[in-house]
């Protein structure tokens, strides 16, 4: 059974707190989940770069 008047307007205003909600708990929950595996990955972003960079010129050498 629906509603016998539904303003759309009114609806909208009325779920956009929820809808801001939801968004932000998700943005929180994909930066914690980045956050957690990138921890279990390897930790440190300067240990990332330093990896990067000897993998990059180790290369060049062994050429």
């Amino acid at each position: 059974m629906s509603a016998p008047s539904t303003n759309i307007e009114r609806e909208s205003r009325r779920h956009a707190p929820s809808l801001i909600g939801i968004a932000l708990a998700m943005l929180i929950g994909g930066v914690m989940g980045a956050t957690i595996t990138f921890t279990a990955l390897g930790g440190n972003p300067e240990d990332a770069v330093n990896r990067t960079v000897m993998n990059q010129t180790s290369s060049t050498y062994s050429n």
